[in-house]
This record gives C-alpha cells, sequence and structure tokens, in this order.
C-alpha cells in the first residue's frame, strides 16, 4: 500500500499554519523477550486543543516489529476504547521503510479523540534473535512528504483544521534473549572417587577405588 493512499486529504489541507507544542504524542518504555508480544502505549499528554487527526512515523530498534493478526494480517493496534466509542475513528497503518511505519488516526465526522491520556496501543513482535540490551525508538512527528511537497505534522485541531506539531518522542525498548540454558560444567572426572564397577562415590571408607585415574585401597 503506498504511503499517499493513507494520507486523508483533510490532513494535507490542514498544513497552513503550524503551531508547535511540547511533547504532544509520547511512547512507554517497553520489555520485551525474544520471539514475544509486548504493548507499546501511545499517550496524548497535551492539554490544549481537540485533536481530530493525528499522523506520525514509528521508528523501531532492528529486530522489532508490529505484531501482525494470523487471521488477516493486518498490524495489531487499537484506540483506547474509552475515548474513541463509535465506528467513526479510523486507524491505518504503513511500513513506511525499513523499521518504520506511518500511522495515520481521524474521526470521519470530526470528533475529538478526547483529553490527555493513552490514545492506542500497539503491540510490538520481537525477533527470536534478538540481542539483550536497551535500544531507542521514537515516535517522529515533523517530516516533509516527497510528493506534495510539504510538511504533514503531528495533529489537526478541531476548531480550525490548524496542524499542530510536536519534538521527537523517544522510548526504550528492553530487549531480552533468555532461552533458559545457562552455561553447563562438566564433572571433574579427575576429582571424583569411583568403586570398581565404575559407581561414584561420595565417601571411599573401606575397598579398593579409582581416584585421579589411580586404584587406591581403604582398610
Amino acid at each position: 500500500m503506498k504511503i499517499k493512499n493513507l494520507l486523508p486529504s483533510f490532513l494535507l489541507m490542514a498544513i497552513s499554519v503550524h503551531c508547535f507544542a511540547d511533547n504532544v504524542l509520547t511512547a512507554s518504555d517497553v520489555s520485551i523477550q525474544a520471539g514475544q508480544t509486548a504493548t507499546l502505549n501511545i499517550t496524548l499528554s497535551d492539554e490544549g486543543p481537540s485533536y481530530n487527526a493525528f499522523v506520525f512515523d514509528l521508528l523501531l530498534p532492528e529486530g522489532i516489529s508490529i505484531a501482525t493478526s494470523a487471521e488477516d494480517g493486518q498490524y495489531i493496534a487499537t484506540y483506547n476504547s474509552e475515548r474513541t466509542k463509535g465506528s467513526d475513528y479510523q486507524l491505518l497503518i504503513a511500513n513506511h521503510k525499513a523499521h518504520s511505519y506511518r500511522v495515520i488516526g481521524f474521526n470521519q465526522t470530526n470528533e475529538s479523540f478526547g483529553s490527555k491520556g493513552v490514545l492506542l496501543t500497539i503491540t510490538l513482535q520481537a525477533a527470536t534473535d534478538i540481542t539483550n540490551g536497551n535500544a531507542t525508538g521514537a515516535l517522529i512527528t515533523d517530516f516533509t512528504d516527497q510528493e506534495y511537497g510539504s510538511s504533514v505534522l503531528g495533529l489537526v485541531a478541531t476548531d480550525n483544521y490548524w496542524t499542530y506539531g510536536f519534538p521527537q518522542a523517544s522510548f526504550t525498548v528492553s530487549m531480552t534473549n533468555d532461552t533458559g540454558i545457562h552455561d553447563l560444567q562438566a564433572d571433574d572426572a579427575e576429582a571424583n572417587t569411583y568403586n570398581l564397577m565404575g559407581q561414584r562415590v561420595q565417601h571411599a571408607d573401606k575397598g579398593v577405588f579409582i581416584k585421579n585415574g589411580k586404584k587406591i585401597i581403604k582398610k
């Protein structure tokens, strides 16, 4: 699917006035294990205008992707049901480029997303070969659409269709790849004591034993 098809016309018409706000959209830190999924919360943290549309690029570390449904192959992401009741809220996601997804949300009847709080959740999937450690993801909200030659920024307010941009919001992805198999230590055969039947014994009291490759006799 081409990205231009994911840009609603009202978003492109709303770029004449740019008002920048700090940390309007933020993303939660995430802990994820190899081969498993985890939830990324996208939060609306601004108390300013009421917004009815947003667009951002989600950048993920290598080995992390947005999970897809086994039923229809669609990316797994949902709005917070408490703030988006009804069927007029739309959410579109496309794989924009390597490790990057364009996420667009809007209301078809110009209703607001509501006040500050969790706006939507996105399910992340970790590859089985990720390495242990922390990596950085980001919401990029100030970018230029090459085809239209104009800046498509952040959120669209319901009052006057102004576009509100905001700085890049970073988040930490803590990755763990623990197979459950740790360093194994082989028995030190030379330090063990065996009877003549080859059985290891804890206490060589009386009899003939083999220790350090040598026969010993204890009386």
